[in-house]
């Protein structure tokens, strides 16, 4: 089973210099999903973080802990962690809160990542689309949750 605590360390530490450090992880033919993509191999993860580095304002995750494992020794693990990021420079720090369910393949690399976190969290950061979306939160949201 991969070292959690080492891949952790490499989470949080994350820049586009280190990007190779946490890719070490990763199994040739992985799988990453999050809410607005799927793509397999680590090329097409190194090209998601890497367009993260671009798009984002100082892009970083942070508390990653572990939440849990399957079983004892299991091929499963599920990290908790918060990403910051600003949309520019000078822009208001945004936190997303999210999981990462983790399952590594038999040489104990990550075969396949699924990322879970609120994406209309992250898209009410942005100036066109985020008013409409705030609003269309505040529409569906239960009374008790506004």
């Amino acid at each position: 089973m991969m070292d959690t605590a080492a891949f952790i360390a490499a989470a949080e530490s994350l820049s586009r210099q280190e990007l190779d450090r946490l890719l070490e992880f990763y199994a040739d033919d992985c799988e990453f999903t999050d809410p607005f993509q799927t793509v397999r191999g680590k090329s097409a993860i190194r090209q998601v973080y890497s367009e993260m580095f671009t798009h984002l304002h100082e892009p970083r995750f942070r508390d990653l802990h572990l939440i849990g494992a399957a079983a004892p020794g299991s091929a499963e693990v599920v990290i908790g962690w918060t990403f910051e990021f600003a949309i520019g420079p000078g822009k208001p720090l945004q936190r997303l809160r999210g999981c990462s369910r983790l399952c590594f393949g038999p040489l104990g690399k990550i075969q396949d990542h699924t990322d879970y976190w609120d994406g209309s969290r992250l898209m009410q950061a942005f100036p066109v689309v985020g008013p409409v979306i705030a609003w269309l939160r505040r529409k569906i949201a239960h009374p008790s949750s506004r």
